[in-house]
């Protein structure tokens, strides 16, 4: 071979090398360039014990699973816990597999160690009835936190209040969120003082904790065995992915009662909106939208939004003034069938993928995930510098790079559809 072909073949074969690499992470290109979902850490190695500690009367590996059991004779004395010695999480995605046969059990996360096994903090409760497999508990603590299906938050006072939904409880039975004979996966999030469980892709709860004696930041994870009736729990595909330290203290962005902090981009837009129970109602005409009071610039913006018509809508982000029909921003979509597109507006700075970018429009990186008509979706938006993520019910569906880090208003828009939007939460970026 002469080195004109060496040089082609080195070349050819470190072409294959690279497209090998994307498609064993799942992206293309331009989303390997700092893509948001890399980073999970399997903690749990399918054969034994390794970097976990549990009272070994009950915790054993079998068939390449973590297996707790109980039986009449070798009964927990008290709740117990096989515990991760890989360290504290403090920001994080949890994601574990799990199924159990009678009993009850649980993922303690943010927790403290008590020693000979005990373990006091967040609890993500296990245990085959629905419509409670996926509340927040609190062990040896504040006890019940969120009830499936509920939305809370507990202020600086440690008084605990239901402030929203974030499901229906009766529509996850319905909608099967909770397999009991099979294996079902739990996602946990923890943003600074922001927490999620979902459950197969179901929001089970969402709470913020700004309680300073009782909220934990940090602290390790454990698996519970839980005393009393004979049991068998068992977990397997254990990954975290560790977070960046950086999270302020979410809030609310909307109080569920009015438009407190909330400008309307015309006054013609006073009759469109209105406050539905607990959502934000919009009627879709006149075109215009409405807009957050202060600025925000680096942050991760949680909301729920339907569909009550078909139609047009959206999220802008790093709207600056003037305040015209459109601001200079970056649209995240919201048109139905179309949730997670990106629209440039009045040519603001970024980059995005240009096989997916015609004109001002970068459409989505997979097929239309939303919920039929008339169900809630969750949208996800996060800028971080010049890096913006869009999640769709949990699918990164867009990103774009060297997005201009500019100060600006966050607005929901009116154009056509008749949208209802509630939990609209903001989890700052400090940087």
């Amino acid at each position: 071979m002469d080195s004109g072909n060496c040089r082609f073949g080195v070349v050819f074969l470190g072409v294959l090398f690279l497209a090998a690499a994307m498609l064993a992470v799942g992206g293309d290109a331009f989303a390997a360039g700092g893509h948001s979902d890399y980073g999970f850490e399997r903690i749990f190695n399918g054969r034994d014990l390794s970097g976990w500690d549990g009272d070994p009367r009950f915790w054993s590996v079998k068939d390449g699973v973590i297996r707790g059991e109980t039986t009449k004779k070798a009964a927990a004395p008290y709740n117990t816990f096989c515990i991760w010695r890989g360290g504290k999480l403090k920001n994080f995605v949890l994601k574990v597999k799990f199924r159990i046969q009678n009993g009850n059990s649980g993922i303690q996360y943010r927790s403290q160690d008590l020693g000979e096994w005990r373990i006091s903090g967040y609890q993500a409760e296990i245990c085959n009835q629905q419509g409670k497999v996926g509340f927040l508990y609190h062990e040896k603590g504040r006890g019940w936190l969120p009830h499936v299906g509920q939305f809370m938050v507990i202020d600086k006072k440690g008084t605990q209040r239901a402030v929203n939904q974030v499901a229906d409880q009766d529509a996850l039975k319905k909608a099967g969120y909770y397999k009991e004979q099979d294996w079902n996966e739990y996602t946990i999030i923890a943003r600074g003082n922001h927490i999620v469980h979902i459950l197969n892709g179901f929001q089970t709860i969402e709470l913020i904790d700004e309680d300073p004696k009782d909220g934990a930041l940090d602290g390790v994870l454990a698996l519970q065995i839980h005393k009393g009736p004979p049991m068998v729990v068992e977990f397997k595909d254990i990954l975290v992915k560790h977070l960046p330290e950086h999270f302020g203290p979410a809030k609310l962005l909307f109080n569920n009662k009015d438009l407190d902090g909330w400008a309307f981009s015309s006054g013609e837009l006073k009759d469109v909106w209105s406050v539905k129970d607990k959502a934000l109602a919009n009627l879709g005409k006149p075109r215009g939208y409405i807009y957050t009071t202060e600025d925000y610039t680096n942050y991760i913006v949680r909301l729920q939004l339907r569909h009550i018509t078909k139609g047009n809508s959206g999220v802008l982000l790093r709207a600056v003034e003037p305040f015209k029909v459109w601001p200079r921003s970056i649209e995240s979509q919201g048109a139905y069938g179309n949730i997670g597109d990106i629209w440039n507006i009045d040519a603001f700075p970024m980059k995005t993928d240009p096989d997916r970018t015609r004109g001002r429009r970068t459409v989505k990186m997979h097929e239309s995930n939303e919920r039929p008509l008339g169900e809630w979706n969750n949208y996800e938006i996060s800028l971080d510098g010049g890096r913006l993520d869009i999640r769709v019910n949990g699918l990164l569906q867009n990103s774009a790079t060297e997005c201009w880090e500019t100060p600006g208003r966050i607005c929901i828009q009116s154009e056509g559809a008749q949208m209802e939007y509630r939990n609209i939460v903001l989890i700052p970026i400090d940087r």
